[in-house]
């Protein structure tokens, strides 16, 4: 698992699949209970920015930032093979 970038003391950048944009930003708060890690969903927009979390630690946010599951181009196996040994159409 990819460790966030700290982008200032109370900031850092959780990287996944996009080597350039965040997927997500952990904002620490200060309070008298201890510290609290509030775990926002990145979006380019600043609009569609959404906290999705509060946690007890950076490394348990860390762990709540999924990888994006790759896409396909072409409908079918992902080898392009099906169980009989036939061959997906192409496209």
């Amino acid at each position: 698992m990819p460790k966030p970038i700290r982008l200032d003391a109370d900031t850092w950048l959780v990287m996944r699949n996009d080597p350039v944009v965040p997927k997500a930003v952990v904002q620490r708060v200060h309070s008298r209970d201890g510290d609290r890690y509030l775990l926002f969903r990145w979006d380019l927009d600043p609009t569609k920015r959404r906290l999705v979390h509060v946690v007890d630690s950076l490394e348990r946010a860390n762990e709540l930032v999924l990888f994006d599951v790759p896409h396909s181009r072409r409908s079918g196996p992902p080898n392009g093979r099906y169980s009989d040994g036939s061959f997906a159409p192409p496209g």
